[in-house]
């Protein structure tokens, strides 16, 4: 007999330990991931010091954060595991009392209490447990149990943390945190997070809210427990209407960007954010009136390439002007933003420097005739000038001398995503016949202030950039933006410690009158401002200079009386090598001696033209005669200064009221001299490049207009054609030809003997 009951406890215990065998291979070997695996998380944007602009939802449409412990004060984990589990610390996954008192209470007919500790919580979670069956409840505890046994116990509290329910579709510490009181677990005061501790255990009856009785007494009765406190200072809590929306457009896009992380640290300041968006909201309501109602903006912090505010739109939720659309990466025409780049191209390929004489005057372009914005021409102005007030045809001939990069080879470099090729936009790309967006345009101002380096902006802190490319001179960069300034005060604002911040603008209007533009550079930002509607419906007062420009000022204004600005741009710097310089001020050679008035420029050594416009020269003038004398007659001849002017511009100086004397004709013994002085004509009609046609039978579309102009000196024009004389004209007056068909050079010789051709073809009609 006692053989027997020896066999049987030996028995027993053989089992045991092979039960105790299998459930330790089971707790080693059976897969058991680690309970965050795989569950997805809100993404959170956040501004550049940290301040939430946006709170995510996750991939099932929760409001869920991952917490680390680290992200909670100790004191509140410590509150918080003496609520829900106070022998956490001590036990396996499995509170063996905790589950027998809550047996024998459910037996004895008492309320339900809950036996599940702060790991079965989470096995519960991880694995959507219906708990209320034996079952379910058995699998609970074994799967807490492998938890405990694989995973350690701040693993298992991170993971409570980050999935306890708090009501609705807010699930952890972190996302309740910010959701109900917008901070994070570390910024909670005590009362918020002892309130915050009650919810997982119902959190359907104590969600969180200012009108939820069952939330705030549960809150009382714990505090008086705990601490004895009978009155305790209200909460404030907020909802989902409640959650933060700023900066829509940029949060939309990063939310949208994938393997950026939970955390997205944006480049946004939301105190510059607030100026911006508060500024379009003001001016759409102001121009509403006008039929416009919508703008966007761009500030761009030009020294680090952070997008600092971004306005897509007047108004996100306004469904009437689209404001969804991100105005910001909306491919539109340009303008006349772009003249600032041919300006400084030509810079650096030592065509001009700022005072350079150019002729705005009218030229054709292998048969483009373009006009100005104000449909007039202002003759001879410098460089400095000609961008400054945006003329059309000194921007054309610049663009049209430029050697390589020319203006397109320039902008695909600097990253503008043309949507053809060169031969495609030819000159009017310089008129903004390519469409580009507002952020290709800041980073193209940027350069101008980064010494001619071009780099990509950033909307992200930590965000992967391409290499910075040196596209221009940092000389040509910095002459081009001091061409910019204007000395106009209302183009200069006042910082917060005073100082005057110049703003170099420049204006841009599209053709149709769709778009209104202001892009230019104030103190460390660079702000581009767009106007117009965004199914392109145009209105003749969306005009850059009359709509884009005071919002860009305004802006700029607002933004300077925040903070301390400098104006680190208007300086040379370090190896930007330039000098001042003085130049004959009205035609900017650096020849001074003829000259009456000099002014002084920016010079690059080097680089910057040395050649004369030969308006001013010495002439031997007979005072006897008046007429010019010959060198080899020059005994009683004087000296004197005459302004040569081309006949194109001395026209122009005349609807001026401005008279510009003609030199006077030499002796008749000078011929020499006079054919060796001087400028050749300059055949105007017929243009380069056409092709015209004669015969008709009616008569019509068979008369060429031949014209040129001339240098100050000449009276007379002589045509010929193949070598026959057509007849005579003066400069810049018709001289009206009957053509026939044929290819045919026009040869033209003023009365100096200086001589200009065109090869020109006329087809045949019937």
């Amino acid at each position: 007999m006692a053989m027997g009951a020896k066999k049987r406890a030996a028995f027993a215990v053989c089992i045991l330990a092979g039960v105790m065998l299998a459930c330790l291979a089971w707790l080693s070997c059976a897969p058991c991931p680690h309970p965050l695996e795989g569950v997805s998380f809100s993404r959170l944007v956040v501004d550049r010091n940290g301040e939430l602009m946006r709170l995510g939802l996750s991939d099932d449409q929760k409001y869920r954060v991952r917490t680390r412990l680290v992200d909670i004060p100790p004191e509140a984990v410590d509150a918080i595991v003496r609520y829900e589990d106070r022998f956490f610390w001590r036990h396996p996954g499995v509170n063996p009392l905790s589950l027998v008192r809550a047996a024998l209470s459910m037996l004895g007919g008492g309320r339900r209490m809950g036996g599940s500790t702060i790991t079965m919580q989470v096995v519960r979670l991880t694995h959507g447990l219906e708990t209320g069956r034996f079952s379910a409840k058995l699998r609970q505890i074994l799967l807490a149990l492998q938890l405990e046994w694989r995973w350690s116990k701040a693993d298992i509290l991170e993971a409570y943390f980050s999935l306890a329910p708090y009501g609705g579709n807010v699930e952890g510490a972190g996302a309740a945190a910010l959701y109900y009181f917008h901070k994070t677990p570390a910024e909670l005061t005590p009362e918020e997070s002892m309130a915050l501790m009650l919810v997982p255990q119902n959190p359907s009856r104590r969600l969180p809210s200012q009108n939820n009785a069952a939330f705030f007494s549960a809150w009382h009765r714990l505090s008086k427990a705990w601490h004895g406190k009978d009155e305790i200072a209200p909460l404030r809590v907020f909802g989902a209407k409640d959650l933060p929306f700023a900066a829509p457009h940029a949060c939309a896009e990063l939310l949208r960007r994938p393997h950026a992380g939970e955390r997205l640290r944006s480049t946004i300041d939301l105190g510059l954010q607030r100026k911006l968006e508060g500024q379009l909201q003001r001016f759409a309501a102001r121009h509403r009136a006008w039929g416009i109602n919508n703008a966007a903006a761009l500030l761009l912090h030009w020294p680090s390439m952070e997008v600092r505010a971004l306005a897509g739109s007047a108004d996100f939720h306004n469904k009437h002007i689209d404001g969804q659309v991100d105005g910001t990466r909306a491919r539109r025409s340009p303008g006349s933003t772009l003249k600032p780049f041919i300006y400084a191209l030509a810079l650096e390929q030592g065509i001009i420097h700022p005072l350079t004489l150019l002729a705005d005057t009218p030229r054709s372009f292998s048969g483009y005739d373009p006009e100005n914005f104000d449909g007039a021409f202002r003759g001879p102005l410098s460089a400095a000038e000609a961008l400054r007030g945006s003329r059309n045809v000194p921007a054309l001939a610049l663009a049209a001398r430029l050697g390589q990069p020319d203006l397109y080879a320039f902008l695909l470099r600097a990253g503008v995503a043309f949507a053809d090729n060169k031969e495609h936009y030819g000159l009017s790309l310089v008129l903004g016949g390519a469409e580009m967006t507002m952020r290709e345009l800041a980073g193209l101002y940027a350069m101008l202030p980064n010494k001619g380096v071009w780099r990509s902006l950033r909307l992200l802190k930590d965000e992967a950039v391409a290499a910075p490319l040196q596209l221009l001179s940092p000389e040509a960069a910095f002459v081009t933006l001091s061409m910019l300034e204007d000395g106009n005060p209302d183009h200069m604002v006042r910082s917060r410690e005073g100082a005057i911040v110049p703003l170099r603008i420049k204006t841009g209007t599209s053709n149709g009158f769709r778009d209104a533009w202001a892009a230019g550079v104030f103190g460390p930002y660079v702000l581009v401002i767009w106007a117009g509607h965004f199914d392109n419906t145009a209105n003749p007062l969306l005009i850059g200079g009359q709509v884009a420009a005071p919002l860009f000022t305004s802006i700029a204004r607002e933004l300077a009386v925040s903070e301390a600005m400098s104006d680190d741009a208007g300086r040379p710097g370090r190896n930007v090598h330039v000098e001042r310089v003085s130049v004959c001020a009205a035609t900017g050679d650096l020849d001074t001696s003829l000259c009456a008035e000099t002014a002084e420029t920016w010079f690059i050594p080097g680089v910057s033209p040395l050649r004369s416009s030969g308006v001013f020269r010495t002439i031997l003038v007979d005072p006897l005669t008046g007429l010019r004398a010959c060198a080899s007659n020059s005994a009683r001849a004087q000296t004197r200064v005459w302004e040569f002017w081309p006949t194109d511009l001395a026209r122009m100086f005349l609807r001026a009221g401005v008279v510009k004397a003609p030199p006077p004709p030499f002796a008749p013994e000078c011929r020499a001299e006079r054919e060796a002085s001087g400028a050749p004509p300059v055949i105007i009609q017929p243009k380069a490049g056409l092709v015209y046609h004669a015969g008709s039978s009616r008569g019509v579309g068979n008369v060429v207009a031949l014209m040129a102009d001339a240098d100050a000196d000449v009276a007379l024009l002589h045509w010929f054609a193949d070598g026959r004389h057509l007849g005579m004209s003066t400069p810049g007056e018709p001289l009206l030809w009957k053509a026939s068909p044929g290819s045919i050079t026009l040869r033209v010789v003023d009365d100096a003997g200086r001589s200009a051709q065109r090869r020109i073809h006329i087809r045949a009609v019937e």
